[in-house]
């Protein structure tokens, strides 16, 4: 399906290829990030709203 789109379209296969990259790592990027974060930060920010400090 993937190589239909590309035939088609002349040209655009950089940028499609190079916009899929981006999305890819990007989403690895966060999916590393939530896997090395500190368990403490992410317990304090959960109940940060439901602090009560005047």
């Amino acid at each position: 399906m993937f190589r239909q789109l590309l035939d088609k379209v002349q040209g655009a296969d950089v940028p499609m290829i190079t916009s899929l990259l981006i999305f890819f790592v990007f989403f690895l990027m966060v999916g590393v990030y939530l896997f090395i974060i500190d368990k403490k930060h992410v317990q304090y920010m959960s109940n940060l709203p439901l602090e009560e400090n005047n």
